[in-house]
């Protein structure tokens, strides 16, 4: 483009400087957008190689032994030409089913910019009376044909950049998701080796908590807390909830029959070992520890009670965090309705009554009344995925 507008003083050799690099421009657009369906063949590449050769010796003579409208006319082919072959490589993507926007905007633009340069060459044959002395002898009519046809092109190659910048942010994300689930697998692990419940009991908190949560937001309470990248987080950070336990000894964890009130405040502490674990976790980065946020409030905050009885900071009401009191209603209607050694299996019956007993007292009323209405579903997930 810069090329363009010193020749435009005359020189020559910036004009076919100019024009021989717009022509391999364009058949480097069409290599890439190529490239995008299918790997570049030798064959390919000497064809375009023979082309941009070919098109620059035919350009290179019209220079010194043509007329300007012949260049012109030359270009305008090639142009057309490169622009047809854009086109098919951005049609045979669409039928892979490439969801990109900016293909189909590519699509229009190759579509638009065939049907200027046939227009440009059109009013240079009807309109123009003489042959031109110079390129920048064009009217308004050519001249802006020319502009519009060069904006096509920097558009495309605006749109091509675009392009690259959404495929590295989507690896980007991927890559982050990746260590994401790689870190949860692994802090999953590491909770399951030191905790006395099954696999099962994740799978059913984590229904719960999802279930739950979805039916708050049906009802529109919380809704601004509960997007569903917010319940998705929710979901993939419940498995994490007592990860504490960690740090209790084995006398206390694996106890059968009672614990001592002194045992107990042992016990009690694995909420806040929870917090501490799931924070040394924590990356440096807070693009990548989205759940792990969540997790940290639920480790540290599912023994806190709506009245503030509960441990281990005493909190109250929506002091506590939302997650954290999905949590806590999820694991105690499991625990309740789950076999331990020093409890009996109570009914779905028996666990709905406890936990509407404790409606306000140890619960949050709103997730207790979402609770009411999706008993059934936990009735059918506590069976289905029952201890055996």
């Amino acid at each position: 483009m810069g090329s363009f507008f010193i020749a435009s003083w005359g020189s020559k050799f910036f004009l076919s400087l100019a024009n021989i690099s717009l022509i391999g421009g364009v058949i480097c657009i069409s290599l890439l957008f190529r490239s995008w369906r299918e790997p570049i063949t030798r064959n390919v590449r000497l064809i375009a190689g023979g082309a941009f050769i070919l098109s620059s010796g035919i350009y290179l003579y019209l220079l010194f032994n043509g007329t300007t409208n012949s260049r012109i006319y030359l270009l305008n082919s090639i142009l057309i030409l490169a622009s047809c072959w854009q086109l098919l490589e951005l049609v045979k993507l669409v039928g892979r089913k490439v969801k990109a926007y900016q293909i189909k905007v590519l699509m229009g633009i190759e579509i638009a910019e065939i049907i200027v340069r046939l227009m440009r060459s059109a009013h240079l044959y009807f309109y123009t009376e003489a042959n031109l002395g110079s390129l920048y002898q064009e009217g308004a009519m050519g001249f802006s044909l020319r502009v519009a046809s060069i904006l096509l092109l920097v558009m495309t190659c605006v749109l091509i950049t675009n392009y690259y910048l959404e495929i590295l942010w989507q690896e980007q994300r991927n890559n982050v998701r990746s260590i994401e689930s790689g870190m949860l697998q692994s802090l999953n692990a590491l909770s399951m080796v030191r905790d006395n419940e099954t696999g099962n009991h994740i799978l059913r908190t984590q229904s719960y908590v999802k279930k739950l949560a979805q039916r708050l937001k049906e009802m529109g309470i919380y809704v601004s807390e509960l997007s569903e990248n917010a319940i998705e987080r929710m979901t993939k950070a419940a498995p994490l909830h007592d990860i504490g336990k960690v740090g209790i000894p084995d006398g206390i964890l694996k106890k059968e029959g009672s614990l001592t009130p002194e045992e107990w405040a042992v016990m009690q502490t694995h909420a806040e070992l929870g917090e501490n674990v799931l924070n040394a976790a924590k990356l440096d980065d807070n693009k990548h520890v989205k759940v792990l946020d969540v997790a940290i409030q639920i480790a540290g905050s599912h023994h806190e009670n709506w009245d503030g009885s509960g441990y281990p900071r005493g909190l109250k009401g929506e002091e506590i965090p939302l997650a954290a009191r999905i949590m806590a209603l999820a694991d105690m209607y499991d625990a309740l309705v789950s076999e331990r050694v020093y409890k009996r299996k109570w009914t779905h019956e028996e666990a709905c009554e406890e936990i509407l007993k404790n409606k306000g007292k140890r619960f949050d009323p709103a997730v207790v009344e979402a609770f009411i209405h999706e008993q059934p579903y936990f009735n059918e997930i506590a069976n289905y995925y029952g201890d055996s």
